[in-house]
């Protein structure tokens, strides 16, 4: 059985159930417009506007937008857009002669937010060309990253995390805005924050206490 049907479909199916909506991979290169798009363009869009009322209209989404696809490739990037998504960044009101931060998640009222999941994301940056199994975005901005390895591969969580770190070399652009990566093989599951690749940043989900990976 492929690693498709024997992870990565469970996988999504359990996120399915829990209320994340699934994209296909095509329909999901027509939101990111694209294999060079970072995000759900429209999605994104769309709830800026809808969780900024009165503070950001359309074209002002389309500047945020702009912010969010030059932060640069890089930890110093990825810690630009975690402050992007803690609503830390502020755009100038000009009714009220201010900066007002913004908000990308709504963390008070999650039913105010849209919650997609979507497989085999492919990114091509001109020199290089990835693809992650599973990407889960909120609002489309993709926030995590995951690697799924079926049974028959040995070293399955090592392979997966190889991976990932191919990723940070390659494709910096494809873990710029994820801020956490899981890697799981057969029952079990690791993670750890994207731009942190140090074994001992690595953890198991769901043990009595977390898990150094030994990898």
């Amino acid at each position: 059985m492929s690693e498709k049907a024997s992870v990565q479909n469970p996988l999504i199916k359990y996120d399915k159930e829990i209320g994340w909506d699934y994209v296909n991979r095509d329909k999901a290169v027509e939101f990111r417009r694209g294999e060079t798009g970072l995000f759900f363009y429209d999605v994104l869009k769309e709830q800026l506007v809808k969780l900024n009322p009165g503070i950001v209209d359309e074209a002002k989404a389309d500047g945020i937008i702009k912010d969010l696809e030059n932060v640069r490739s890089s930890i110093e990037g990825n810690s630009d857009v975690l402050r992007y998504l803690k609503g830390q960044i502020s755009v100038y009101h000009e009714r009220e002669r201010r900066e007002i931060n913004i908000k990308l998640i709504d963390f008070e009222n999650i039913a105010n937010n849209r919650f997609h999941v979507t497989d085999e994301w492919q990114y091509t940056n001109g020199t290089y060309t990835n693809r992650g199994d599973v990407i889960l975005l909120i609002n489309g901005i993709p926030v995590i990253i995951i690697e799924t390895k079926g049974a028959h591969k040995k070293e399955g969580i090592a392979e997966g995390i190889d991976q990932i770190r191919r990723y940070h070399r390659e494709t910096p652009e494809i873990v710029t805005h994820n801020q956490i990566f899981n890697v799981t093989h057969m029952l079990d599951f690791y993670y750890g924050v994207t731009w942190n690749l140090d074994h001992k940043g690595l953890f198991k989900w769901k043990g009595i206490k977390d898990e150094i990976c030994s990898q």
